[in-house]
């Protein structure tokens, strides 16, 4: 299991390492409930694609270093489009720290492009290190993540393949979920919920206490409960709202369709706590919700994270969302270390990862100069133009 990485020279975040080595990585530390703010653009989802590539890369996917498909999309064509402006000088430096039945290790590798000249896209080694010993580095262009000849090579591998698996990459544009169920006998042990959160209505379908907790926190949170109407032999999704008549779910608002995925999910790892730990990633889960909603957001995403079996990381704008784990933690529901803060910087010189930590007061250590303060500049600007008018 992945509990931490560093990188250098990724994207949006340049080489500072290449020719100074006292530069510190970019670091992100795994929690439970790992969250990623930032403006749009800032690298956010860059983070979490680079984290999801190592985990293919360790699992052996496929042959190349870093898998180039994250969640079932295409993230790039090639290795040089992961490079800062597809800069063919420039090297990508990674450190994973791994869990393994031997303890904590620490595996390091520099991936670059061997010459400017050479028509083979696939990146070749410049380092292999484990737990601070050098290995040797292949002679040729690398098909799989460079993993050296250690006892805990196949451990590795396996467990990376079983938590990449178990994992849910759930991306920011949900489709519409059908009011009929299209499969069954799915394997109950492995999410079926794909990235724009196909095979929500047959996860519903298939478990009664996915499809019972979810109802339920429709019900009390969004004035909206779910049933099943048998029609022509065909079992279809309704949704009532009070004791009004029953409708299909694909005539209630965008609003439910993008937040039944994210609340199928959640309900179903707190419903089915597995063995094998996973990485979840989230995009945008307030995506078309009144801003009423984003606070019970974050307690959903609270409850998985008590489970302490795997990792789901939220990339959001929300800061009802925030608040509300903040309080918690200040309340003392849950500790600080349950949830891991992180804002990533767009500065003009390239983008930063910063570590915000959340206090057992729920105060926290820093804060980015800006960030969710627009409504409050909003208001100060209408208090101006008020007192401009005379009012």
């Amino acid at each position: 299991m992945i509990r931490s990485l560093e990188f250098d020279g990724y994207r949006g975040f340049p080489c500072r390492r290449q020719y100074d080595l006292s530069q510190p990585f970019q670091r992100l530390d795994l929690a439970p409930l790992t969250l990623l703010i930032g403006r749009n653009n800032a690298g956010k989802t860059s983070v979490a694609t680079l984290l999801y590539q190592v985990l293919g890369g360790l699992a052996g996917i496929s042959n190349e270093a870093l898998p180039l498909t994250v969640g079932g999309n295409p993230v790039a064509e090639c290795f040089q489009d992961l490079l800062p402006a597809r800069d063919l000088s420039a090297f990508l430096e990674l450190a994973v720290s791994l869990k393994s039945a031997s303890g904590l290790h620490r595996l390091e590798t520099i991936l670059y492009l061997r010459s400017l000249l050479d028509d083979d896209p696939r990146p070749w080694a410049r380092r292999v290190r484990w737990d601070e010993a050098d290995y040797p580095v292949p002679d040729s262009p690398l098909e799989r993540f460079p993993i050296p000849d250690v006892p805990e090579q196949t451990e590795v591998r396996d467990g990376a393949r079983q938590v990449l698996q178990a994992s849910v990459w759930l991306g920011p544009f949900r489709e519409r979920v059908p009011e009929i169920p299209s499969r069954h006998g799915r394997n109950p042990q492995i999410p079926a919920i794909g990235s724009a959160g196909e095979g929500v209505t047959e996860l519903l379908a298939e478990d009664e206490a996915v499809f019972g907790e979810v109802s339920a926190w429709l019900a009390a949170n969004a004035g909206l409960s779910l049933r099943w109407e048998k029609n022509l032999d065909l079992w279809r999704l309704q949704t009532m709202r009070g004791v009004a008549r029953s409708v299909p779910i694909t005539q209630v608002s965008t609003g439910v369709h993008q937040l039944l995925p994210v609340l199928t999910l959640a309900k179903w790892r707190s419903c089915n706590p597995s063995r094998t730990p996973f990485i979840d990633v989230v995009q945008q889960p307030e995506l078309h919700l009144h801003d009423a909603l984003h606070p019970m957001l974050g307690d959903l995403f609270l409850d998985v994270a008590r489970s302490d079996i795997g990792t789901t990381i939220v990339e959001t704008h929300a800061e009802g969302l925030l608040l509300r784990v903040r309080r918690r933690i200040a309340e003392g529901v849950v500790p600080p270390e349950l949830v891991a803060l992180y804002y990533i910087d767009d500065a003009p010189d390239g983008s930063t990862l910063h570590r915000i930590r959340i206090l057992a007061t729920g105060e926290v250590d820093y804060w980015p100069p800006g960030v969710f303060l627009e409504s409050y500049e909003e208001v100060k600007a209408l208090r101006r133009a008020q007192r401009l008018k005379g009012h």
